[in-house]
């Protein structure tokens, strides 16, 4: 049974591997250099698919309400057949607004650091497993479930989620400007500055907050209760390991300064406690 269970985890790391190595160009990177790293090629050919995966799906949507809405009695029996394209479609497009809008927000804010890895479609392993169970989840219980598979309430409050967290998400990004990084920064460069204003009077970290409630949201459109457990999990779980690993290299940085920033602002993630809130603050 064990070894069943290992020889099943390594043919599922061997396809994520695949997977992440299809996204990443791999393939054609060994011969071609417009295809490595962040090559124009690999740049230009993402942000088609990435537009057609967007706009084949914003179609359908626009198609199949429609045809829900205006169809009549002539199309009852397509009626759950739409439903089911509409609920996905709804999804699809707004992942795919997710992933042009942090390449799209980069470039107007960061365009020197704007590259390949600004799409964040291969962002890692996890994202990506993360993403093929959500899908996963929604096909099979669609398959035993059908209709109850599809709640309106559920669907309106995860869209609202997912378009609330990505809102504040591209805000916190576009406020931050040329001060905003994917990656965190272990060493504060010159012309570094702790940006307080806008968003940031607020929340403290207004993009860890966004993407805390776009990923459970997306999972609460697709009325998908595993995964909607698990994604809480594991976001509150990432996020509860690296705030805190943020915030002391920002007091090293900035020392008081950032404890009496933190002091009139949130985290605004639940539960979610640093050393630093502590100290300054007992809001969060």
């Amino acid at each position: 049974m064990l070894l069943r269970i290992e020889q099943g985890r390594n043919v599922a790391c061997q396809m994520i591997d695949k997977i992440q190595a299809a996204l990443n160009f791999e393939k054609l990177g060994r011969t071609n250099e417009q295809f490595q790293l962040s090559g124009i090629g690999k740049i230009g050919t993402t942000g088609f698919l990435l537009g057609l995966f967007c706009g084949f799906h914003a179609g359908l949507v626009l198609l199949s309400g429609s045809m829900i809405a205006f169809g009549g009695e002539a199309l009852i029996e397509w009626h759950s057949l739409l439903a089911n394209v509409l609920h996905w479609s709804i999804y699809a497009t707004l992942l795919g607004l997710f992933h042009f809008a942090e390449f799209f927000t980069t470039a107007l804010c960061q365009p020197a650091s704007l590259c390949f890895d600004s799409f964040i479609v291969n962002h890692s392993k996890p994202y990506t497993m993360a993403a093929l169970a959500s899908w996963a989840e929604y096909w099979i219980e669609l398959y035993f479930f059908g209709s109850k598979k599809h709640s309106a309430l559920f669907i309106v409050i995860g869209v609202s989620l997912v378009l609330a967290g990505q809102a504040v998400r591209t805000a916190a990004m576009w406020t931050c400007g040329t001060h905003f990084s994917h990656q965190i920064m272990e060493q504060k460069r010159d012309d570094h500055e702790l940006v307080t204003s806008g968003i940031y009077a607020y929340l403290r970290h207004p993009s860890y907050f966004g993407w805390f409630y776009w990923s459970i949201g997306t999972q609460i459109l697709l009325c998908n209760p595993i995964c909607v457990v698990c994604y809480a999990y594991a976001s509150w779980s990432f996020f509860s390991a690296r705030i805190p690993f943020e915030e002391e290299l920002l007091v090293k940085f900035y020392k008081q300064q950032y404890m009496d920033y933190a002091s009139k602002t949130q985290i605004g993630i639940p539960f979610m406690r640093t050393s630093i809130a502590y100290k300054g603050s007992s809001k969060d």
